[in-house]
């Protein structure tokens, strides 16, 4: 059975994710959790599932490792997705009545890492409709400011979507004119609100699924970056058929453009816990 958060998700805490699209809870991810997710992340970089992305090219530094679908093959990650408090943090926080797993995804970047994701949004990247998307950002290692993942406050609201680029890749962009070009954030820092927290193991940042955000480098020296992230839906989402195909997700879901996620074999109810 999912465990009960050990936070209340009071009103204030709800308008701010509603007005600010991204809030930090921390302590909520109890010592054995983290641990567990410790084991379950050396148990995917040696035996990683069928999706993993290896993002640093020879001769680069450090390591940037990224894979996703974890539950169908790591005990560890399947038993936190399905019995940890991120799934009812996520009902809370957008109101809904139930939460799907969508996919969860781990990031690595080890010491001296240079991979920065840029400024993007999750839900262009996805083949789902709807305003119940969030993600959580869970990390296993102290995370600083120069490490961290930095949000534009309250630009789910913009009512934009920005075409994804595969710019860990090759650069190339989403062919889509229904998605505009993202502007350039970073040359224009002191135009936009930024937010982001220095984070501790037990700490974990939820965000909307529109809102724009990018991932720091490792440049540290001898401290890991281990994140373990989720995307939840929740009771307004349906599956969007779009062209292209969506990057995500990146598993058949056998479903027709339209049709809610709940009842779907592969993205399982999380919350409320089925029977």
């Amino acid at each position: 059975m999912p465990e009960t958060s050990n936070i209340e998700i009071g009103d204030e805490l709800i308008e701010s994710y509603d007005r600010d699209g991204a809030v930090c809870l921390r302590g909520v991810i109890a010592p054995h959790w983290i641990e567990l997710l410790r084991q379950g992340v050396e148990r995917d970089l040696d035996e990683p599932g069928p999706h993993v992305e290896i993002y640093t090219k020879d001769g680069d530094p450090g390591l940037f490792f990224n894979d996703f679908h974890l539950w169908l093959h790591n005990p560890e990650m399947k038993a936190f997705a399905f019995e940890g408090p991120c799934a009812e943090i996520a009902a809370k926080l957008m109101r809904s009545k139930y939460i799907n797993l969508f996919y969860d995804q781990l990031f690595v970047k080890e010491p001296g890492t240079e991979g920065l994701t840029h400024w993007h949004q999750d839900q262009p990247y996805t083949a789902i409709d709807g305003s119940k998307l969030c993600s959580n950002w869970i990390p296993l290692d102290p995370i600083t400011e120069e490490t961290t993942v930095e949000f534009v406050r309250s630009s789910h609201r913009w009512g934009r979507w920005f075409a994804p680029v595969d710019s860990l890749k090759n650069g190339t962009r989403y062919e889509s004119e229904a998605f505009e070009r993202c502007p350039d954030i970073e040359r224009h820092r002191e135009d936009y609100e930024i937010v982001s927290w220095e984070l501790e193991p037990g700490d974990c940042v939820v965000f909307q699924g529109l809102i724009v955000h990018q991932g720091r480098n490792n440049p540290t020296e001898a401290t890991r970056r281990r994140i373990v992230a989720h995307r939840w839906l929740g009771d307004d989402t349906t599956y969007a058929v779009r062209e292209p195909a969506s990057e995500f997700p990146k598993i058949d879901p056998q479903m027709r453009h339209g049709q809610p996620f709940k009842g779907s074999p592969h993205f399982p109810l999380a919350w409320p816990a089925s029977g």
